[in-house]
């Protein structure tokens, strides 16, 4: 039965593959975020037969700011449950706050396999985050 996939599923399930590698501080460029998640988001979307998924959300990045709005919202979300901890509104430096525990657990809640969730970060979050 194909599972629902939910913003917050996509961007923690991310966080979380950051965190147990140990890259969960990070500094990125003003719009840098939104267009990595933007690519993993589509590569979810390629993928979503095989993977037996239905993302309810879309990442679009709007051209004229070069942000996403439902990034924004995902990612504050994120921080109001302990996640992350933003540096600044734009989302320039992030730290990531979950131990293994707490990442281990939400990959095995996740819809999305721990496996294509490792894919993403190798192909999409290459180069990001120092321990």
């Amino acid at each position: 039965m194909t599972q629902i996939v939910t913003a917050e599923d996509f961007v923690v399930g991310i966080f979380a593959i950051l965190a147990l590698r140990e890259r969960k501080n990070f500094t990125l460029g003003e719009t840098e975020l939104d267009a990595r998640f933007e690519s993993a988001f589509e590569d979810l979307v390629q993928h979503e037969n095989t993977l037996d998924v239905k993302p309810d959300f879309t990442f679009y990045v709007d051209p004229m700011h070069g942000d996403s709005e439902a990034l924004r919202d995902t990612v504050l979300a994120a921080r109001d449950r302990d996640v992350v901890e933003l540096r600044n509104p734009t989302f320039k430096r992030v730290t990531i706050l979950l131990d293994d525990e707490r990442a281990n657990r939400y990959l095995a809640k996740s819809p999305v396999t721990r496996e294509f969730l490792e894919r993403l970060v190798d192909r999409h979050f290459n180069g990001i985050g120092i321990g």
